[in-house]
């Protein structure tokens, strides 16, 4: 047994020990991920999307898997608009910590929410992460600042976007951070172009182009930027804008450049006499773009070629389109509010019917644990009470039977009638005696003893031979007693038969209780209930019975 025991334990201690090896390996590798998925994003997803969700096995595996693999798509300018992913990790952080990785979390979330166009989610959730990180990670306050802008930028609240990029610009420059740095700084420069504030957002733009050791990705959108610049501001330059548009064209494909990029250019060469340049790509534009910035840009163009009449034609498609597009999204914006209004009136009922639930439910129950314990001690007292009584009565019966015995003389011939059929089984407690001396010096002797005698009590209780003699004694002394009793009162068990012949003899309760191996309570109350049962019967000879157990 002992064997089989260790067994099992050495087997279980193995069996985690292989677990916890795994859980380690598998901490030991997002870990690793997290060391360089700043730098190395593209590697760090493939890692995080090869991984066997298998192998993350508890619940700090999956938010940490979960939240890294939330950074890599990001990283890797992948947009998710599902906030399922990055639900894991808040929902463990924000119980286990730590602080950072919750800020994180929640940064990620208001991401998803700003990619789904639920920009009022997106700019709460954002708020909760800045004030999470202003505590715990200085770079996600700055990435969390950078995200509050694009919000108000898509919302037109130009003052708030100025605000929270100077915010992260700070933010960077503290912690030293030149990537996010530069980042920061050609968004914060696209905000003052927008705003008409040409002269500090040209500032910047130029910093970035020629400054050393640039990231090309920054310096690209910046040439971009800049041509834009040039094309739209007060004293335009469309030699300059047309030569930037044109390197970033040849050489590098069009990146960065945008729809409006490509108007812009088309205007540009148009203003220098490059006018078949500047119709192809117009012709091109116009077969996939018809917003109100399309026609706004047909609108300058025509009126840079001296055609008024379809520059004003333009124009008001520009204003129509525009109107358009403002009413589709505030209809969308109105839209989303109020389903957004019904979804948390509808949240808060359902809490409000919960908690009422809940509270009818907790009161019930409190009332039913009252009641079944005043039951309890109800059916206790009851139960008590009866069985006093049913002790008392018995007690009286003891007494009118021993008043009734010291007339007749017959019980006590009874009794040592009975006593005689035994006697043979009396005399075996001086063998017992015998072999006690014999054995007195074993161990075990009391033990030996104590079985005999167990054994001679049970030969006694059990001996049907002795039973039916002591049977066939009450029947002739007492005109057939026992035999009328079996006859007339059919139903009864062998044992009730066996306590009347006892109670007939005279025993007394104690006598019968350990005749018949019961609890002297319950020889009370049998005997009780016996005599009710005669009474209910009311056989012939029912008076001789009662006469007989009433003593």
């Amino acid at each position: 047994m002992n064997k089989v025991f260790c067994r099992i334990v050495f087997l279980f201690c193995g069996l985690v020990s292989l677990i916890s090896c795994g859980v380690s390996e598998v901490r030991d590798m997002l870990n690793d991920v997290e060391s360089y998925i700043m730098e190395r994003p593209d590697s760090a997803l493939a890692v995080l999307d090869s991984m066997d969700r298998a192998i993350l096995t508890t619940d700090r595996l999956k938010a940490h898997h979960s939240l890294l693999l939330a950074m890599a798509l990001d990283k890797n300018y992948i947009d998710v608009s599902d906030d399922s992913l990055t639900r894991v990790a808040l929902d463990y952080y924000s119980r286990k910590g730590p602080a950072k990785y919750k800020a994180r979390s929640q940064y990620y979330l208001a991401l998803s929410y700003y990619y789904s166009g639920n920009l009022n989610k997106a700019i709460l959730e954002t708020t909760k992460a800045e004030t999470l990180a202003d505590e715990s990670d200085s770079l996600y306050l700055g990435f969390a600042k950078v995200l509050q802008a694009d919000i108000y930028a898509k919302t037109h609240n130009d003052v708030e976007e100025l605000k929270a990029l100077k915010d992260a610009v700070d933010i960077y420059k503290a912690i030293n951070s030149d990537y996010y740095l530069v980042i920061a700084e050609l968004r914060l420069a696209q905000a003052l172009l927008n705003q008409n504030s040409y002269l500090e957002g040209e500032s910047i733009l130029q910093r970035l182009i020629y400054a050393d050791q640039i990231n090309e990705n920054i310096r690209l959108s910046s040439i971009v930027t800049y041509a834009f610049l040039k094309v739209t501001q007060n004293n335009p330059d469309y030699t300059m804008a047309s030569e930037l548009y044109n390197e970033i064209c040849s050489q590098y494909d069009g990146r960065f450049m945008k729809t409006q990029d490509y108007w812009a250019y088309a205007y540009a060469l148009g203003q220098i006499g490059r006018y078949e340049e500047s119709e192809s790509i117009i012709s091109q534009l116009s077969q996939i773009d018809s917003s109100a910035t399309a026609f706004y840009w047909l609108y300058r163009i025509e009126k840079g070629y001296g055609n008024y009449c379809e520059a004003l034609t333009k124009l008001e498609n520009s204003v129509t389109q525009n109107n358009i597009e403002v009413t589709d999204a505030l209809k969308q914006s109105l839209a989303r509010t109020q389903r957004e209004y019904y979804e948390s009136q509808y949240r808060e009922a359902s809490l409000q019917v919960r908690v009422k639930n809940q509270m009818i439910i907790l009161t019930v129950s409190l009332a039913a644990v009252l009641l079944l314990l005043i039951l309890y001690f109800v059916h206790r007292r009851i139960t008590s009470q009866q069985a006093e009584k049913e002790k008392l009565m018995v007690y009286v019966d003891e007494i009118k039977r021993q008043l009734v015995q010291a007339k007749e003389e017959n019980y006590p011939l009874l009794k040592k009638r009975f006593i005689d059929l035994y006697k043979s089984r009396f005399d075996t407690i001086g063998m017992l005696c015998d072999q006690y001396l014999q054995n007195k010096d074993r161990s075990d002797v009391e033990k030996v003893m104590y079985q005999k005698m167990l054994l001679m009590i049970e030969e006694i209780r059990n001996d049907k031979v002795r039973k039916v003699k002591f049977e066939s004694l009450l029947n002739s002394e007492l005109d057939g007693i026992i035999q009328n009793f079996r006859t007339e009162m059919p139903k009864s068990k062998e044992w009730e038969v066996t306590m009347f012949s006892y109670l007939v003899a005279g025993f007394d309760a104690t006598t019968i209780s350990r005749l018949m191996d019961m609890p002297l309570n319950n020889v009370y109350a049998y005997k009780r209930r016996l005599k009710l049962k005669i009474e209910e019967k009311n056989p012939e000879h029912s008076s001789q019975f009662l006469e007989m157990i009433t003593h």
